[in-house]
């Protein structure tokens, strides 16, 4: 049969109301420069150099690469809007998706773009102009490079072959101190997004003066970070590697490595899956949004690696921005299994560490605390058996004691105490006086040692239990030194 062709007309879009509308993709300044540095890399660029002005009514930016740069044909077809889309065949280097990244990243920021490529033979050149576009009402590029732009690129020493994407009237990137807050967060971005890159030597990337060195986000180099294994989804194992990591417990950790492992959003935000397209890390942290798993405090430590091939896109419907990402459904119960298997070795790292404290130094510990099951719930009351307790109780005063201890169990503000832990996600539970001042802890285990009873040999008793009790029992030669004193006073330190 044959078919109908039915009549048409064009309907072409307003070109200036449709770049102001593809400017709100939700670029910020981070993904804006990422794709730009994709761009370098699918370049066979070797430095990426970010350079800026933050003058107030002058500010720009500019990002320099060393790639083998565009003609003029090359570059008028880079500056088209859906110039190669993802249908397109791309080589394997190619970090691109939708043939608007270079553009939609850029106008994102500002209202003025220019674009010079220099290759072995000539510089050539194209600008979007906002403002111009608007004067004609037509998808007209402007193919001259003007005084500033030139005068910019001399600045920065854009020399030998390569591109500058240079960026003016900042209207969304804002200028001054925001301009320069903007681009020092995203170096730490940056940092991760592109680590295989930056740790391989491949890509040397720089904001200003300062390189950008990279952030692992499973942290490979601490001995103590579990590696669950390999494994690969799809059809005969291919298309898809995944590899769980538990990192350590916090309290095998320094301050600056929990710093470090935090990441550009905190511990609590940065469990979950990191996603790389062509070595690319698309997206950091999170669940993906597949069932029963969310956002956990226990779950923290658990990061999966997950490796895509380059004709996954569509099937793991990377968007526009290469910052958010889905899983096909035939792999989602795999995931989940994956992920749960990760979480659980999570959960068990903070079980285990509180065994390993519970048997440290050849005992067991006695804790301030205690959970107790009462009408189907639990609740935590003082441990009477703890010695300073025990020692308080067993003195004239011991009913005074027992009535302070009921009241400071009745009244502890555990509501309070959930909420404040769930906003602040960059908390990590750590043992009583962790990490705290030398002169810190003399003070609290001065004020607690007070409380040692009087009588010789009980004081004994107290003072041999107190070697395996928290927080006692990982300071015993500040004990020892401080209960010598407590001895030798008689009423205190």
């Amino acid at each position: 049969m044959k078919q109908q062709v039915r009549p048409g007309v064009r309907v072409p879009p307003r070109a200036s109301a449709l770049m102001e509308s593809l400017r709100s993709f939700g670029y910020d300044m981070a993904t804006a420069l990422a794709d730009l540095v994709d761009n370098s890399v699918a370049a066979e660029a070797s430095q990426v150099r970010v350079e800026f002005s933050t003058t107030e009514g002058q500010a720009w930016i500019a990002i320099i690469d060393d790639g083998k740069g565009m003609d003029e044909s090359a570059l008028h077809e880079a500056l088209r809007f859906g110039g190669e889309g993802p249908g397109m065949l791309r080589e394997a280097s190619d970090l691109g998706r939708f043939g608007l990244g270079l553009k939609t990243a850029s106008l994102s920021q500002c209202r003025l773009l220019t674009v010079l490529s220099r290759t072995d033979e000539s510089l050539s050149c194209r600008s979007w102009d906002l403002d111009h576009v608007a004067r004609v009402n037509d998808w007209e590029v402007l193919i001259q490079a003007d005084a500033e732009a030139l005068r910019i690129a001399e600045e920065v020493a854009f020399t030998g072959s390569g591109t500058m994407v240079l960026w003016r009237q900042l209207d969304n990137a804002g200028e001054g101190r925001v301009l320069a807050q903007r681009l020092g967060q995203a170096r730490v971005r940056l940092a991760m997004w592109f680590h295989r890159f930056l740790a391989t030597g491949e890509l040397d990337l720089r904001i200003g003066q300062r390189s950008v060195t990279p952030w692992d986000p499973f942290w490979r180099k601490w001995m103590a970070t579990q590696d669950l294994g390999t494994e690969y989804l799809g059809r005969h194992g291919e298309g898809v590697k995944v590899t769980p990591f538990v990192l350590p417990h916090p309290a095998r950790l320094s301050n600056k490595e929990l710093e470090l492992g935090a990441g550009p959003r905190g511990w609590n935000a940065q469990q979950g899956f990191y996603v790389y397209r062509r070595n690319r890390l698309v997206s950091a942290g999170g669940w993906l949004g597949l069932p029963d798993l969310t956002l956990t405090p226990q779950a923290r430590l658990a990061r999966i690696e997950v490796d895509i091939d380059q004709e996954a896109d569509a099937a793991w419907r990377v968007d526009v921005r290469k910052s958010r990402v889905h899983p096909p459904s035939e792999l989602e119960a795999d995931l989940v299994r994956l992920a749960s298997a990760a979480r659980d070795a999570s959960v068990r790292a903070f079980r285990q560490r509180a065994v390993t404290l519970a048997r440290h130094r050849g005992g067991e510990i006695t804790f301030g605390w205690l959970p107790r099951q009462r009408d189907g719930a639990t609740e935590y009351v003082v441990n009477r058996k703890h010695p300073v307790v025990q020692a308080a109780l067993e003195t004239a005063g011991g009913a005074m004691v027992e009535g302070l201890l009921r009241l400071v169990e009745r009244t502890v503000p555990v509501g309070l105490i959930a909420i404040e832990a769930e906003r602040d996600e960059n908390r990590t539970p750590q043992a009583a006086l962790e990490n705290a001042d030398e002169n810190d802890v003399r003070a609290e285990l001065a004020a607690m040692l007070v409380g040692l009873p009087k009588d010789p040999a009980a004081r004994n008793r107290a003072l041999r239990a107190l070697a395996s009790v928290e927080p006692f029992n990982r300071f015993p030669a500040l004990v020892a030194e401080l209960t010598g004193q407590v001895s030798t006073d008689g009423d205190g330190v």
